[in-house]
């Protein structure tokens, strides 16, 4: 297992995993090859983005897709996706990969790493992981889609 930096050559491998994540019956979602693609280049072209990838034997299992964001008196890593693949979850891959992000984000003396997620699992996997609840409040309002 190794961490290393997003490359480009790793678009396709990546929104595969997109499509393994979320198209199911627990998402509901019905991305494609294109619209994962499209999803995950517009967290590629965010200003100041940065990308980690983990792999067993350059193979893509996971990945995490951030953007450094402007605070205070520092900056911060906002953590935007964050996959890994289902038969690597619980062995201990995913919080690798938030060590990795957590001493890079050390290495650069940023404030913190924040994130946002509405996945029970997710929430107990950050909160393994050190990450705390905040007193910050997301709300979604779904719309009709239209035939």
């Amino acid at each position: 297992m190794k961490i290393v930096y997003y490359e480009e050559n790793h678009l396709l491998n990546c929104a595969k995993l997109i499509i393994k994540q979320y198209n199911n019956s627990h998402f509901n979602c019905d991305f494609t090859l294109e619209s994962a693609c499209s999803y995950l280049q517009e967290l590629i072209f965010r200003p100041r983005f940065v990308g980690f990838l983990l792999l067993k034997k350059n193979q893509v299992i996971g990945f995490a897709f951030c953007h450094l964001r402007t605070w205070s008196t520092t900056n911060e890593l906002r953590i935007d996706e964050f996959v890994i693949a289902e038969e690597f979850r619980r062995l201990g891959n995913g919080s690798k990969l938030l060590d990795f992000i957590y001493s890079y984000a050390n290495n650069f003396s940023l404030t913190g790493i924040t994130t946002t997620t509405n996945i029970i699992g997710q929430i107990n996997f950050y909160q393994k992981n050190d990450f705390l609840e905040h007193d910050i409040t997301f709300l979604y309002k779904g719309c009709k889609i239209s035939d």
